[in-house]
């Protein structure tokens, strides 16, 4: 519990939490909107998905996989996923929306400027030649359209993946969609719920119940 309790409170994690709040308080979504940003999300969410799969922090410095292209690429995946939101969600007037998502995109950029400072300085620490030409030819943000062909490689691991938890992240993602969705449904147009909305909230509350025996057997472990 301490361990997640300091994952949350990192100031990349708890810079979210107050747009959040608005967001679902004040915003909404549409058909229109949805088609705008799902794009953004879906990609965002699997980038972060396929960067797990590969990713050996600490242990060894990986370049395979979506590495061999950008040096961050679960940020650029929540940066998607974040923009795909600020595509998503509708607000009245439209400009605090807009605003507050402008906002959030900035506050994401100082934390992770920031975060990726300080963790080049400790890759550059423990993996010296090797880092400092990884880093002079994939870049930190933008993906390069060539990959880097230097360095162990290794698969695509789903045990890896699973170990990372970055499902849960995924199974939230859709969680929230549907959140925004049934407030849409519900409270702005004033429309009762029909199979569409009971499948996706049989849908999202089967991916909860996933979720609390997951961590119910990891407590076990």
């Amino acid at each position: 519990m301490n361990q997640r309790m300091e994952r949350w409170l990192k100031p990349r994690f708890a810079v979210i939490y107050p747009f959040g709040f608005f967001f679902l308080f004040f915003c909404w979504l549409d058909e229109a909107s949805l088609k705008t940003g799902i794009g953004f999300i879906i990609a965002g969410t699997v980038l972060r998905l396929w960067s797990n799969g590969y990713a050996i922090k600490n242990d060894k410095l990986t370049t395979s996989g979506p590495y061999a292209f950008v040096r961050n690429p679960l940020y650029v995946g929540t940066f998607l996923i974040a923009a795909g939101f600020m595509l998503v969600l509708k607000s009245n007037p439209p400009v605090i929306e807009h605003a507050a998502g402008l906002l959030l995109l900035l506050a994401l950029s100082f934390q992770y400027y920031r975060t990726i400072n300080g963790e080049q300085g400790m890759l550059a620490a423990k993996f010296k030649d090797a880092y400092i030409d990884y880093c002079r030819h994939v870049p930190a943000m933008l993906p390069s359209l060539i990959p880097y062909t230097k360095g162990e490689k290794w698969p695509f691991s789903l045990n890896r993946l699973l170990k990372s938890k970055e499902h849960k992240p995924a199974f939230w993602v859709f969680i929230l969609l549907v959140v925004f969705y049934l407030k849409t449904r519900l409270f702005i147009e004033h429309k009762a719920l029909n199979d569409n909305a009971w499948t996706l909230i049989l849908i999202a509350a089967g991916l909860i119940i996933l979720d609390v025996i997951y961590e119910l057997n990891k407590k076990k472990l």
